[in-house]
């Protein structure tokens, strides 16, 4: 048994997250950090863990901004208040700043701490240990201290998520997937009558404590047992299936009613509380009093103004109503154009989203009769047409349709999206996959695995290939889009980079229209290819890569490849038999994360070898902003980046120059 600890220390997290922002007159400098951060190590597990101490605040060098004090911004309103009974991002970008798990995410995109003050496994992951703060608070609307936070409230939420008919399965996914005995428990609660499975607790002697893999030693420790070695089960924590729900919410509103709390009955535990909801209207959130970060910088109050159009959300920002405003195309190429435009040096880009979206081919297409489309199946299956894609279609003006001013900052290289997981010096795995290719270094200018002469080589040995299995040319590509004017814009723009690319006389894209849904063609396999794009679950490569894995229907992204009716002897399923190989392989590796990271990088890079699958770009959309993005946090995984803690801000604006800056820092 590995007898070390994977212990991460608030001292040394909150110095690389602490940032100025509303309530100081000049916002502080970003502590120094290397230029990729590194990860915790994995010091030696003391017997009892030490208590981290409070890091002094850093020094105020940076410019001195103007900072706001009440924020406001755009936005609609949460479909409900309980976190644990939402799966979309659009709640929790509200809900992250109203309930608080165990760790939060910093500017850098690292795990750090939030309730939890330390975490670790002594055993590869396969339990992991969680002790908590003890001055975190629940509180009411009006900031009124309601209990304690204790590790009980994350008892009471597992059983709430996993008790089929108190939450009807949502946000169960993570929990079944990686938590002793939840597919269990969930199966178990389902088979009950309604009453029965709402009369049901977690407490000591429950049927829950029995079956489920969770424990609470004391008030202030939750240990989780997995169903097997997870060395990435810390940053499940981000996400809505590891939040908490204290009991007393459900002794005062009622077990029935939990789902259907409202900002004024609902208990409150992180930065802020809700104090004015207005369907359709406002709504204002305020500083908790009581939130345990006394440290941090909170904005007094924080708007939502309800806003009908992006147009009308430039103009709220044009006359200072608002404090940030996302560009569409349009307005951010007249900005862009304009040298004189007042808010030329003030467009700036937003977080990059979350999202690595590939093109991803159909290797057992139908016509919509039914019948196989044997044209593009044959060519598809052939490497040498696969790689003339990847290493000849520039996706630059496909790009344009994301980010018109700043293309290539849309890149997309790799199959991992950039900043999920790190080696122990602080490299991004995804420079190891870069490293296994062959890949030139990552540029501003380039989308780094084009290269013209292998392009045109494996073109050539293509069509001389499928010439001689008997092909026509040209072969047609039928790719599907929603019926809507924006859609088949983008289209058109990508089958000209195709086109170009391949010669309109060999490959000829078909833009088609799918009727309510794109699950009609993609269950049907009728499209030739789409455009498929996944943000991940955990801090870890195989949260991308198990949806390559052979005959594992599991994972929505092989109702894309459909290779799992392809004969055994085919060359696709030979690759896909040999991922798997080298992705069980590393997913084996529990005990070193350096490890880890290589021998997933090599599963990685053999899927790009043989081209099985095409990175295309990621979202990163412009802005007029007061807030610098620099001082957000970042998570790949879930809506940290929402949570309005630490943010620096300045009353003008800032400009491309300012932001740049602070980046460099």
């Amino acid at each position: 048994m590995n007898q070390k600890m994977t212990k991460v220390l608030a001292l040394a997290m909150a110095a690389a997250m602490t940032l100025s922002a509303c309530g100081s007159s000049a916002p502080a400098e970003t502590p120094a950090a290397p230029s990729t951060p590194a990860a915790p190590t994995t010091p030696a597990a003391p017997s009892t863990p030490a208590a981290p101490t409070t890091p002094a605040a850093p020094e105020a060098t940076t410019p001195e901004y103007e900072p706001i004090t009440d924020l406001v911004l755009s936005g609609g309103a949460p479909s409900t208040f309980q976190i644990l009974n939402t799966e979309t991002s659009n709640d929790r970008v509200f809900l992250i700043n109203l309930v608080e798990g165990l760790c939060d995410n910093n500017n850098k995109g690292q795990m750090t701490p939030a309730v939890a003050k330390e975490w670790g496994t002594t055993d590869g992951g396969k339990t992991w240990t969680f002790k908590l703060r003890d001055n975190a608070k629940w509180v009411d609307i009006n900031g009124n201290e309601k209990a304690n936070v204790t590790a009980y409230d994350w008892a009471t939420g597992m059983e709430y998520i996993l008790n089929f008919h108190k939450n009807s399965g949502f946000n169960s996914a993570n929990l079944v997937q990686n938590i002793a005995g939840a597919q269990e428990y969930l199966d178990y609660t389902k088979d009950l009558d309604a009453a029965e499975a709402l009369a049901l607790t977690w407490g000591e002697g429950s049927k829950f404590a029995e079956m489920v893999g969770i424990e609470t030693p004391d008030e202030y420790t939750i240990v989780y047992t997995c169903l097997k070695e997870t060395p990435y089960f810390d940053s499940l924590t981000t996400t809505s299936s590891l939040y908490p729900l204290a009991q007393g919410l459900i002794d005062e509103v009622g077990i029935e009613n939990v789902n259907a709390v409202t900002n004024e009955t609902m208990w409150y535990n992180s930065c802020y509380t809700m104090t004015d909801y207005e369907h359709g209207g406002e709504i204002v959130l305020t500083a908790n009093p009581l939130y345990w970060d006394t440290d941090c910088t909170l904005f007094n109050t924080v708007t939502y103004k309800t806003v009908e159009s992006q147009d009308m959300a430039y103009m709220l920002y044009e006359n200072g109503e608002i404090d940030r405003v996302s560009l569409g195309q349009s307005q951010a190429k007249a900005i862009a154009e304009d040298p004189n435009h007042k808010f030329h040096d003030y467009m700036v880009e937003a977080i990059p989203g979350r999202t690595s979206n590939h093109l991803q081919l159909n290797y057992d297409k139908n016509f919509p009769d039914g019948t196989k489309d044997v044209q593009w199946n044959t060519a598809v299956a052939n490497e040498a047409f696969r790689k003339a894609l990847y290493y000849g279609v520039d996706f630059t003006e496909y790009f344009k349709c994301f980010n018109a001013v700043e293309p290539m900052s849309c890149t997309n290289d790799f199959i991992t999206r950039a900043g999920v997981s790190y080696t122990s010096d602080g490299k991004d795995y995804v420079e190891l996959v870069r490293a296994n290719l062959g890949m030139d270094a990552a540029s501003s200018d380039k989308i780094a695995h084009l290269n013209a002469d292998k392009a045109a080589q494996y073109l050539a040995q293509a069509k001389e290939e499928l010439a001689k299995e008997g092909l026509t040319f040209p072969i047609v590509a039928e790719y599907y889009v929603g019926n809507n004017q924006g859609e088949l814009d983008n289209a058109a723009v990508l089958k000209q980079c195709i086109e170009d690319a391949m010669g309109s006389d060999f490959v000829e894209l078909k833009i088609l229209t799918y009727v309510k849904a794109y699950s009609e063609v993609r269950d049907s396999a009728t499209q030739a290819f789409g455009i498929f794009g996944y943000g991940g679950v955990v801090a870890d490569p195989s949260t991308y890569l198990r949806h390559y894995l052979y005959d594992d229907t599991a994972w929505w992204t092989n109702k894309y490849l459909h290779t799992v009716n392809l004969p055994e002897d085919s060359d696709i399923v030979a690759i896909q038999k040999e991922f798997t190989e080298l992705y069980n392989k590393a997913d084996a590796i529990v005990d070193d994360n350096d490890a880890r990271m290589a021998a997933f990088a090599e599963a990685e890079a053999l899927l790009q070898e043989h081209a099985l699958t095409i990175p295309c770009y990621v979202t990163n959309s412009l802005q007029l902003t007061k807030i610098d993005p620099n001082s957000q946090m970042i998570s790949r995984l879930a809506a940290c980046d929402s949570k309005m803690k630490n943010w620096v801000t300045n009353v003008d604006g800032f400009t491309r120059e300012q932001i740049a800056a602070n980046a460099a820092k």
